[in-house]
């Protein structure tokens, strides 16, 4: 087994002026806090099938978000000069920061709620140039990943975590606490680490609406953090777990019986850059403390995996129920698909990146998506053991609830199973119809329909049913 960590930059050359993604901001960037990068994760292992050598890339961006068209791209881009990259093969992920380029034109235009109506209408082709240049430097990683493969072990960790750094925007009085988890490569035979994949589930969205510079938010001070404590002897990749409804904590305090009472503090908080810098660093320190927690013997030398890929078409319906939030909810639902869909698909056929992958037939539209699972088997030969675990991925902001489901109905067990957001496409927060029925809220707006949680959800499970089988 080989592996291969690194980054490039992804920052525009010019910041000032470049609609930010994630909020309905009333201005465009105006400087920045740091750089925005692509980083990426090479896995020389062996195929499950037949034991031939393959490889699997995984991407984190430094975006709010990467539609499949987009994805589709990059991948093409990827596969054309690494002719030994299999497509299927390739993972691409954003961890979701709201202080970076917009890419699909819904923020181009500054403003409220409107403006962004607006964008998701007329917003396409707006950004393609740097979409097109992020997709060249990303080329150029990959084909510098291929060059630094070294020999590696592989060991992996989860530990609940949570000091006060992350709420349940929902349920503040839940208490929640996500899983820190670790996959960590050590070199073969200095036993040194080379580099970990760090798994954390939280919003990055330390930097307010009122934040006008481009960051990468806490997961590019994640990295930083890592670099730096190991004197730049460790690399890092950060991949988001199920956030879909887990803010950071920064300035609403943590009082969670008051704050179920009255919400608005976690909404309306003031985040500013140092809290980036307080919740990245305590993930980065954790994860390092984990990272070298894992024994020698629970390091395996050889990787076998099997990739699966599976393609969901969603229709765009409304849930059958009814609730006090059942009015708004039917007229946002009605205004998206007799108004600002079928406008956005009009101008979506001469798009050449739209941020939905849309068949209709008048009002019967469905929207077409990915959901990929990665089987992975370390092998320790020098002691006969095997052990197990996955990374499944979801096209879109997963709610809390929905993660424990699937991690519950992994084929491994919940240590072993690592769920990354946001990857391959971007549809949809998916959370569970009870939440939309009971609570309603602004997530089903910037969703493509109310359905797509409850589908992706049964979608992976029947995918994991397969596996057992």
């Amino acid at each position: 087994m080989r592996v291969a960590f690194g980054k490039i930059k992804i920052t525009p050359k010019e910041v000032v002026g470049v609609p930010m993604a994630g909020y309905a901001r009333p201005k465009p960037c105006l400087g920045k806090f740091d750089d925005i990068y692509a980083h990426g994760v090479l896995v020389e292992a062996k195929s499950y099938k037949n034991e031939d050598l393959c490889c699997l890339l995984l991407i984190s961006l430094d975006l709010l978000k990467v539609p499949r068209s987009i994805v589709t791209y990059i991948k093409e881009k990827i596969c054309s000069v690494v002719k030994s990259l299999n497509p299927e093969n390739i993972l691409i992920h954003s961890t979701h920061t709201h202080s970076a380029p917009d890419l699909t034109g819904e923020f181009f235009w500054p403003g409220g709620a409107v403006s962004v109506a607006k964008g998701i209408m007329f917003g396409t082709n707006r950004n393609d140039k740097y979409i097109v240049w992020v997709a060249t430097q990303i080329e150029r990683l990959v084909q510098k990943l291929m060059n630094q493969l070294a020999e590696c072990k592989i060991g992996w960790v989860k530990k609940p975590f949570n000091p006060d750094l992350v709420i349940n925007r929902r349920h503040p009085s839940r208490r929640s606490t996500p899983d820190l988890g670790v996959i960590s490569f050590q070199s073969l035979g200095e036993n040194s680490i080379i580099g970990i994949i760090v798994n954390y589930a939280c919003h990055p969205t330390t930097l307010s609406l009122w934040n006008y510079k481009m960051s990468a938010d806490f997961p590019g001070r994640v990295v930083y953090r890592i670099e730096e404590k190991s004197s730049n002897g460790i690399n890092a990749a950060y991949f988001n777990g199920p956030a879909g409804d887990l803010n950071p904590i920064t300035t609403c305090g943590t009082d969670y019986e008051e704050l179920e009472k009255n919400k608005s503090p976690i909404y309306s908080q003031k985040g500013v850059y140092k809290h980036t810098k307080k919740i990245g660093y305590a993930i980065a320190d954790k994860a390092l403390e984990l990272a070298k927690l894992i024994k020698d013997d629970e390091y395996f030398e050889d990787l076998k995996i099997q990739v699966r890929t599976r393609k969901i078409t969603i229709p765009m319906k409304d849930h059958k129920y009814f609730s006090n939030t059942w009015f708004m909810n039917k007229l946002i639902y009605a205004l998206k698909k007799f108004l600002i869909v079928p406008v956005a698909m009009h101008l979506y056929d001469n798009a050449n990146f739209p941020p939905f992958l849309i068949k209709h037939n008048l009002y019967r539209i469905k929207c077409d998506t990915i959901i990929q699972d990665i089987q992975c088997v370390g092998i320790l030969k020098s002691r006969n053991n095997s052990k197990k675990f996955n990374i499944t991925t979801t096209p879109g902001e997963l709610f809390e609830d929905l993660g424990k489901i699937l991690v519950k109905k992994s084929p491994n067990d919940k240590n072993d199973t690592f769920i990354f957001q946001n990857a391959n496409d971007w549809i949809a927060y998916l959370f569970p119809l009870e939440e939309y029925a009971k609570e309603g809220g602004y997530e089903p707006v910037a969703s493509f329909g109310p359905l797509c949680g409850e589908y992706i959800k049964r979608a992976i499970i029947d995918l994991y049913d397969s596996i057992e089988k």
